[in-house]
């Protein structure tokens, strides 16, 4: 008995210093970042997107069914748009960032902390659970190819290693949950409904499908992405329960289960938007030339991968089927722009936001399957699991200083704005035009610290109706281009060229721009040349509605960077008049007028 505590007591302290290595490399760049430029209001970047999520996290309630958009301040749907139907996880960060006195650096930190350290346990969970071997190595290696190899990223790895001692390589790489929301939320959800799928085709009972309903209907709510994954391999391991392995009444607990969900999804999904991207495609279109575009290097690791595990017989047929019907899942939706137009829901990118995973479930459990026909070398196995996985921590840190380096620049720039913001009190009736060349731009931050209107920024689209976009959103994003030297002409000639995508993705294009369907790059063009172009040749020629926008506004402020300009000074003034410049460092304010 006493060998035996001893035996669980060293496997629980050696996943223990495992897991709390892995969450140490991903909390490095935020901690160095930190070190490095000191305390602020604003937790750092380590991945894209932040900005919008945590404005998501901001938009306020002014009555029922309608929020106050952060970056604009105007009333919006609730549930107007895709991304504030499914705000659930937003929602909890701003709950926790109030229990913690407003201080989002901290909420930032305790967020990440407890869904890296969730996707950690679950894993522990899963691995130990259910790995055909479940030696206290191959946990620790599993949870270590979970969170540590990018395997989407193989080809940019294997080069940044081939590049050492230089690790300027790892900045173009990441780790792969390093995304404080999504996918971050879901990798967690996804393990802990994968056990329970491989739990309930072991025994019967209510409370796994209980329970599997409960994680399927919260991944809705946060990433809808994560529950058409789980309904995917769901679906293989009801057919391998019903058809093939024929379990007496199998059939009347996927029904019921299925029945369950569709009665709580449906009655969710009923009202408001469903839509990502406002796009006026159908909600299906086969494109079957796109396949071959859809189709790289790590959706064919990843296929052979699953017919490995289809066509293994050391694996149990209760773990072996959901561990196909995921890898299978996760291959059909990466081709999921052939059928859904990506302008619709973009499924087939966000779809390899799981590749990581799926990848590294396969290739844990084929390894334990494989090693099960050694098990009498269990020390010299146990020897190189160890080692692979001291490799893959390797990995894992080179991956964090790399992910520091890249940000740096925009972290710095994010802390000089905050320190001007304090020092600048924004007042009421203010507007503020910062920098807005990509979703990561000042323009995205100023709203997180000073509550005031900016003229424009990309991620603004995401919280506004197609009505709104049209009609608001690309009138401010034409008056912020002729203010950084952009005009109508420059934009044609630049939709006109042989490849287009990059300014179509600069202008807030974004699913017309990385689609690989002509179709669809089209519809970008056309809207770019009918929605913006045509207000862009109003704003140069001195329209008078264009001037009279910013007379409902006391005073409008514009920051700017001495050593990298983003506005013209004659653009400006057409409608601005200047009243007063302040230099606070490398920052330029300007406090302007209406003209």
């Amino acid at each position: 008995m006493t060998s035996l505590a001893g035996k669980w007591v060293a496997r629980t302290a050696t996943a223990f210093a495992a897991i709390v290595l892995i969450l140490a490399i991903y909390f490095y760049p935020f901690l160095k970042t930190r070190a490095e430029l000191g305390p602020t209001i604003l937790p750092p970047m380590s991945a894209p997107d932040l900005p919008m999520y945590l404005n998501l996290s901001r938009a306020q309630a002014v009555n029922e069914g309608r929020i106050l958009d952060p970056y604009y301040g105007l009333e919006v749907p609730s549930n107007g748009t895709g991304y504030l139907k499914f705000r659930l996880a937003t929602s909890l960060f701003s709950a926790l960032n109030s229990i913690l006195g407003q201080k989002m650096w901290l909420a930032l930190f305790v967020w990440n902390l407890c869904w890296w350290g969730l996707a950690c346990v679950a894993a522990l969970w899963l691995f130990r659970r259910y790995l055909p071997m479940p030696d206290p190595g191959l946990v620790v290696l599993g949870i270590g190819l979970l969170m540590l190899i990018p395997f989407g990223m193989a080809r940019p790895l294997f080069s940044a290693w081939l590049h050492l001692p230089s690790v300027s390589g790892f900045q173009n790489v990441g780790l792969p949950y390093m995304r404080a929301f999504s996918p971050q939320i879901s990798i967690p959800l996804l393990l802990g409904y994968l056990g329970l799928q491989m739990g309930v085709l072991q025994q019967r009972g209510p409370l796994p499908w209980i329970a599997m309903g409960g994680l399927q209907f919260f991944a809705l709510t946060t990433f809808p992405y994560a529950t058409l994954m789980m309904a995917g391999f769901t679906a293989v391991s009801a057919l391998w329960q019903v058809f093939i392995a024929r379990q007496p009444g199998a059939w009347r607990a996927v029904v019921a289960y299925g029945a369950g969900c569709a009665i709580a999804d449906v009655t969710f999904l009923k009202y408001g938007s469903l839509s990502f991207y406002a796009s006026p495609t159908s909600a299906l279109h086969f494109q079957p030339q796109l396949v071959s575009h859809l189709v790289g290097g790590a959706w064919i690791l990843l296929a052979l991968l699953t017919a490995v595990a289809l066509l293994n017989k050391t694996l149990p047929p209760q773990v072996k089927w959901p561990l196909v019907g995921f890898g299978a899942t996760n291959l059909l939706f990466m081709l999921g722009d052939a059928v859904v137009p990506a302008t619709t829901l973009l499924l087939s990118q966000h779809s390899a936001y799981f590749m990581p995973a799926s990848t590294a479930l396969l290739v844990i459990f084929l390894i334990s399957a494989a090693l099960t026909r050694v098990q009498d070398q269990t020390r010299t196995i146990r020897s190189g699991v160890y080692v692979a996985f001291g490799l893959v921590a390797i990995n894992g840190m080179l991956l964090a200083a790399g992910t520091y380096r890249a940000f740096l620049p925009a972290n710095r720039e994010q802390v000089a704005l905050a320190r001007l913001l304090s020092l600048w009190q924004p007042a009421e009736g203010d507007l503020v035009i910062a920098r807005a060349q990509d979703v990561d731009d000042a323009c995205g931050w100023v709203p997180l610290l000073s509550r005031q209107p900016v003229l424009f920024c990309p991620d603004a689209e995401v919280m506004l109706t197609p009505q709104q976009n049209r009609d608001i959103h690309r009138f401010r994003q034409a008056l912020y281009l002729y203010f950084t030297g952009r005009n109508s002409h420059d934009l044609e000639q630049a939709i006109a060229s042989p490849q287009p995508e990059k300014i179509m993705y600069q202008l807030g294009y974004w699913a017309e721009s990385v689609s690989f369907s002509q179709e669809e790059r089209n519809q970008g063009i056309h809207a770019i040349k009918v929605d913006l172009i045509p207000l862009l040749t109003r704003v140069e020629n001195r329209d008078h509605e264009m001037g009279r926008f910013f007379q409902q506004f006391r005073r409008i402020v514009v920051i700017d960077d001495l050593q990298h300009r983003t506005f013209v000074p004659e653009q400006l003034g057409s409608f601005l008049k200047t009243d007063e410049e302040r230099r606070i460092g490398n920052l330029l304010l300007r406090f302007c007028s209406p003209e």
